[in-house]
């Protein structure tokens, strides 16, 4: 009762405020009539600011509008940029960030008209954040270095705080953890000499990263010290992080006790902070804590009241954890029926949640497909027409031409027939595997791609609709970031699969050295395998070859995706040469789980074939294919040998450089 009377006068002090700051904007935005009158202009965008501070965005807009027209028809230059920057803000809020991105664009045209050193950096940091979102981290990191240029030459410490943060965030979401290291710590030094507020969730997102690298010690560290700072600080939301993100370390170590005493630590700090999707989420953790430790009848009353709230917040990420965790509790119980009924609801509820967006644009697609067949129909038909018409006028010259003689009008006869029949049969088979080519391509972009683009936009737009909050979208992102990576292995096969079934693909021989070649795709799987725990061991001498470097280049990456993707944690990916006497044999070993002996010879098939891969990843089984292709039109060969449980080579010879 205490606690609901304490919320209503909340309420109505928090509504008093609007009402208030809504009559001193009445009341000053007539005053403000010529430049002589920025006083007046200054308070009354403050009071638009506290507007937006109390959630009353419409509101904020509006009267940011007003000030904007007043601004340019006075001529003030530094209120026409605050006012771009902040209707940009405002449409941020609400995920406009296309009229958000050019309002900011406006805002600097006016801070750089007037030299205005802070708003140009306020403005690129902006900038920054909503081309971090469109996933342009580059941009995003060029627009942020500018911002803490500007800030440091206006000495803002807070600014070049939160800008050091941004750019660990944007370092984080690209994998390079040395970098994202490097900022989130000068964020933190800065808050912590200035006494900033807020250093407590920057030192989180410090330690969230070192948990995204397995080292869950050096996170333990610094969210202890996080939650001292929180502590004296009196900052629940940063203490109720902290208590979340230590559990989830204990979680990872399997020390249950530990994890079920810091998530209930979350959830007092998180009812003081009233972080409702902290508090929940705790609950469901506490959920499977509770199955670990065998105490269904907890668990299940835990999960059975996290899942009302998630679905009443339409939280669908965690609502479909919660039915896997459903899933866990039932079949720990033996109730495999009932583990099979919650994996049918996440099934259904992960095929409800993909976007509209891509589904929109599959259907083109396939329009685009039927639309194609009906103009190979009307060709067909013309063509047809054609050698009606052709065929009819052949007869009348035979007709015209009789009097050369029977046999030799027969003769001719005969050959055209012939002949029109094999042209006949040409067009057709031509057309019959154009239309297999295109229904196996569409096959795949309706399956494959299709699943990869709904999970990636799906997240994304569960981002974009703040269904979740950034701290849980960054434990999504190397679920992202590996997906990312399989989309564009898989587009990247189907572009050199539809080349090589239309005979476009042509080798076109030089001289290079391999040893460049996979050093570079070391460094592009160097993330994905870092993220597997894979090591990548390059033996290889230099060694000149006379081919096609780009295909070379795919088939390079082909395989080490392949190897990579059939390794377990721990396993190493070893590439070394072998000079013959006109070639060079390049293999590719791996320590991962092999292949079953009765798969071997369906590798290189007409038919596809595949297998998903020690952390489920999927393809298309075009990989191989397309490398028994390529290494051929470069008068080479490819094999492999596998051990099942001990590994594979993989290897490809190739002439030499003359």
């Amino acid at each position: 009762m205490r606690k609901a009377c304490l919320t209503f006068v909340l309420l109505l002090v928090s509504y008093a405020n609007c009402i208030s700051q809504e009559h001193i904007l009445d009341d000053i935005i007539p005053e403000i009539k010529t430049l002589s009158d920025t006083l007046h202009f200054e308070k009354a965008r403050r009071e638009v600011q506290n507007l937006f501070n109390n959630k009353e965005s419409d509101k904020a807009l509006t009267y940011s509008n007003t000030l904007l027209e007043i601004s340019k028809h006075i001529g003030y230059d530094k209120g026409i940029g605050d006012m771009h920057n902040q209707i940009g803000t405002i449409y941020n809020s609400v995920d406009q960030s296309v009229k958000a991105f050019r309002h900011y664009e406006m805002a600097a045209v006016y801070f750089n008209k007037i030299k205005y050193t802070l708003g140009l950096a306020t403005t690129n940091n902006n900038r920054a954040i909503i081309e971090q979102k469109r996933g342009n981290f580059e941009k995003s990191a060029e627009y942020l270095l500018e911002s803490n240029t500007q800030y440091e030459r206006e000495q803002d410490s807070v600014g070049l705080s939160n800008s050091f943060n941004n750019l660990g965030n944007v370092y984080a979401a690209l994998g390079d953890f040395e970098s994202a290291k490097k900022y989130y710590n000068k964020s933190i030094i800065i808050k912590k000499k200035k006494r900033l507020d807020r250093v407590g969730i920057m030192m989180n997102n410090l330690a969230l990263l070192y948990i995204d690298n397995k080292k869950a010690d050096s996170a333990k560290s610094i969210l202890l010290e996080s939650l001292d700072i929180g502590k004296k600080d009196n900052n629940s939301r940063s203490m109720a992080q902290s208590y979340s993100i230590l559990a989830k370390v204990a979680l990872f170590n399997k020390d249950y006790k530990t994890a079920k005493k810091y998530y209930d630590s979350t959830l007092v700090t998180g009812k003081i902070a009233q972080w409702k999707p902290l508090l929940i989420n705790a609950k469901q953790q506490l959920g499977l804590i509770a199955i670990e430790t065998k105490d269904f009848k907890k668990a299940e009353n835990l999960l059975s009241t996290s899942r009302r709230e998630f679905a009443a917040l339409g939280m669908t990420p965690l609502l479909l954890k919660n039915y896997q965790y459903a899933a866990k509790l039932d079949s720990a119980k033996g109730n495999f029926a009932g583990a099979f009924v919650w994996q049918k609801r996440y099934q259904e509820l992960s095929n409800q949640s993909s976007s509209e967006a891509t589904a929109r644009k599959i259907e083109k697609t396939e329009s685009h497909y039927k639309a194609e067949l009906e103009q190979l129909k009307v060709i067909d038909a013309q063509e047809k027409r054609e050698r009606q018409t052709k065929e009819t006028l052949f007869t009348y010259r035979l007709l015209a031409f009789i009097s050369i003689g029977i046999f030799l009008i027969i003769s001719v006869f005969l050959i055209m027939i012939i002949r029109t029949r094999k042209e006949r049969k040409r067009y057709i088979k031509e057309l019959n595997e154009s239309n297999e080519v295109k229904n196996k391509l569409f096959s795949i972009i309706s399956h494959d791609l299709k699943n990869e683009i709904h999970g990636l936009e799906g997240s994304l737009n569960l981002m974009k609709e703040e269904i979740i909050s950034t701290e849980e979208f960054k434990e999504i992102v190397p679920i992202l970031a590996n997906r990312t990576h399989q989309t564009s292995i898989l587009l990247n096969n189907l572009l050199n699969w539809s080349k090589s079934q239309m005979k476009e693909l042509n080798a076109q021989p030089t001289t290079f050295d391999i040893a460049e070649v996979i050093g570079s795709k070391f460094t592009f799987f160097k993330p994905k395998a870092e993220q597997k725990d894979i090591k990548l061991i390059n033996k290889l001498d230099s060694t000149m070859i006379f081919a096609d470097k780009d295909m070379f280049d795919i088939v390079a990456q082909n395989l080490i995706a392949n190897a990579i993707k059939f390794c377990n944690p721990g396993d190493s990916i070893a590439l070394l040469s072998k000079e013959k006497e006109d070639r060079y044999e390049i293999c590719f070993q791996d320590t991962g789980v092999g292949i079953d002996p009765d798969h071997i010879h369906k590798l290189f098939a007409e038919d596809t074939f595949t297998t998903e891969g020690t952390q489920n990843e999927t393809g298309t089984g075009l990989g191989l294919k397309i490398c028994k292709e390529l290494i051929e039109l470069n008068k080479g060969e490819i094999k492999v040998e596998s051990t099942p449980g001990e590994g594979s080579i993989f290897s490809i010879s190739l002439p030499k450089a003359a």
